[in-house]
């Protein structure tokens, strides 16, 4: 096997996009919104003659002091059905190619399962994820009734509350962005936690609406916006990426029809996955458990979706004394 660079988007999204459970972090678009960000990009397959294993998209983080280092969020992504010790293989030939221009180590968040830590090698040093490694899933193979049935009895019955009050569902557009904004900065102060800026919410969904990646919708009631989410599709998947809702009326329930809703137009357009992005990882343990993420899992796994957890963010570095140097400062 070997690291080939890839340069055709029809040919890096043909694989990245036709893998089960696809992720929006490897796609060509996604790589593109982080260039107009102002970050070097590397493509690269793991090929041998004309098999493809993996496929590795790298993105050059600037760190003031030490220089920087090159992210793969959520990947390598593998090969359908690859045995474990292809994966195993493909892990071996990224750890053992570390001349990336510029950067000091390489970050990796291997699509592993947590039960498949046996296939990272002792170069490869844990460190909290970078990307959530645990999260929701929803197969939306289910009917309607089977995904209301797994659901919480009061997701549910709150999803009823929104229908009874008339709440109302719509996919937005440019011209809603703003509004998005305004909900996600009131969501954050009255949430109390840290929400990406202005800048950034409006950039990530502008260049993504382009290719039709991204997608906003919103719920309304008596004229007013109380929900909003940001979606990223690709391939078979479906990502809640973003959320907001407004502190008026929240007795109507409306975030619960949003998701309901989104679950529906989903399943209609035939993907497999409703993913919601993050939650905390079973065990309180485990080093990206968050006391602060409690309640929004709950809310999450109320959707009566699948847990799934994966073997999170590593690094590898052929610079030892530098990446210790780094991690003493960087927590």
């Amino acid at each position: 096997m070997k690291l080939v660079e890839i340069t055709s988007r029809e040919t890096w999204d043909a694989f990245v996009s036709g893998l089960p459970y696809a992720q929006f972090t490897q796609s060509w678009a996604w790589g593109e919104f982080q260039q107009s960000l102002g970050k070097k990009i590397m493509r690269l397959f793991i090929a041998e003659g004309k098999n493809t294993f993996g496929a590795v998209q790298f993105m050059f983080q600037p760190k003031r002091i030490f220089g920087g280092y090159w992210l793969c969020p959520r990947g390598p992504v593998f090969a359908l059905d690859l045995p474990e010790e292809k994966k195993r293989k493909v892990m071996d030939v990224i750890s053992e190619n570390l001349d990336l221009p510029g950067g000091f180590f390489i970050r990796l968040e291997p699509m592993l399962y947590s039960d498949e830590r046996q296939l990272l090698s002792g170069k490869f040093h844990r460190r909290k994820s970078y990307n959530p490694s645990s999260t929701v899933l929803i197969d939306l193979y289910k009917s309607e009734e089977d995904l209301l049935a797994a659901m919480h009895h009061k997701t549910r019955y709150n999803i009823r509350v929104a229908e009874r009050h008339g709440v109302t569902v719509r996919e937005g557009g440019v011209d809603d962005i703003e509004t998005f904004i305004r909900l996600a900065e009131e969501t954050a102060t009255r949430d109390k936690f840290l929400q990406h800026d202005a800048g950034y919410l409006r950039k990530t969904f502008l260049e993504l609406a382009k290719t039709g990646s991204a997608i906003l919708r919103l719920a309304e009631w008596n004229g007013n916006v109380l929900a909003a989410n940001m979606e990223i599709h690709y391939g078979d998947t479906v990502t809640y990426l973003h959320g907001a809702s407004a502190s008026l009326d929240r007795q109507v329930m409306a975030p619960f029809i949003l998701h309901w809703m989104a679950i529906r137009s989903a399943k209609e357009k035939g993907l497999k996955y409703y993913d919601l992005w993050g939650c905390n990882p079973e065990s309180p343990s485990n080093p990206d458990y968050k006391k602060s993420w409690e309640g929004i899992s709950r809310f999450k796994l109320n959707w009566g979706g699948r847990r799934i957890e994966l073997v999170g963010s590593h690094d590898i570095t052929a610079h030892a004394f530098l990446y210790k140097l780094y991690t003493s400062f960087v927590k």
